[in-house]
């Protein structure tokens, strides 16, 4: 008898186990996911990515002449003036004295550029590489669009 009520306790147990993982799965697949995933891209992420890349691109432009000034600026404040005499128009002697580490590092964001640089000033135009081929000018009195 006393094994007759024992395999009876176990067997409610298995079966009231059994349930409530049957319970648990229904309420799990009731709810709703917080967030589906879509191969499609969102919309409010980015609403102009051809501007944001415009002006990303711009803005490495831009912050390349800044260094190419701080370097003419550099160049100018050690020697008292900008180039050497025999080497207007060039910016080839910042590098080669290691006042910058790659002229051509500076010259990955540029579409094309002029240099024009003499013993007292500079301008240097630049072509940015965006949509919009944005001119930027470079002199002692910075960098204008």
């Amino acid at each position: 008898m006393g094994q007759n009520r024992l395999v009876l306790i176990i067997a409610i147990l298995s079966l009231t186990v059994i349930l409530l993982v049957v319970e648990v799965a229904i309420l799990l697949s009731r709810t709703e996911p917080l967030q589906t995933i879509s191969n499609q891209p969102s919309k409010e992420a980015f609403p102009n990515y051809p501007e944001y890349r415009d002006e990303t691109l711009i803005s490495e432009a831009r912050n390349a002449l800044g260094s190419l000034r701080i370097a003419l600026e550099a160049r100018a404040a050690d020697k008292g003036y900008y180039a050497d005499t025999n080497d207007t128009n060039s910016i080839v002697y910042l590098e080669t004295e290691g006042v910058i580490d790659s002229i051509a590092r500076l010259e990955t964001s540029w579409a094309s550029h002029t240099y024009d640089i003499d013993r007292t000033t500079y301008n240097v135009q630049v072509t940015a590489k965006d949509r919009a081929s944005t001119q930027l000018i470079l002199t002692p009195m910075g960098i204008r669009p």
